[in-house]
C-alpha cells in the first residue's frame, strides 16, 4: 500500500489518514481509507452541485477525510499558479 502525505500542522486529518492507494484494490485508484469509494467521486459529486454534507451522508465517508482531500487538492493547485494555463 502506498501512502501520499505525512502530516497536517493544524491537527486535522492528514491525507495519509484519509486516502489509501493499493494496487490490489480498485487497480490502485486512490480511495477513501477503509472503503472502495474513489476520491474522484468527491470531486464529481461537488462538480454536479451536490454538497459536501450530502456526499458524506450518501457514501458514509468521514467528513474530515473529505476535507483533507479538498485541502490537499487546493494546495496542489494554488502552489503552482504559474503552471496553470492562461486565458
Amino acid at each position: 500500500m502506498k501512502t501520499i502525505a505525512k502530516s497536517e500542522p493544524d491537527g486535522l486529518m492528514t491525507l495519509d489518514q484519509a486516502v489509501w492507494v493499493d494496487s490490489a484494490r480498485m487497480s490502485g485508484t486512490p480511495c477513501f481509507r477503509g472503503s472502495r469509494i474513489p476520491v474522484q467521486q468527491l470531486f464529481d459529486w461537488l462538480a454536479d452541485g451536490e454538497s459536501l454534507d450530502e456526499f458524506v451522508r450518501e457514501f458514509q465517508i468521514n467528513r474530515n477525510a473529505a476535507i483533507a482531500v479538498l485541502r490537499y487538492a487546493s494546495r496542489s493547485i494554488c502552489a503552482r499558479p504559474t503552471s496553470l494555463p492562461s486565458d
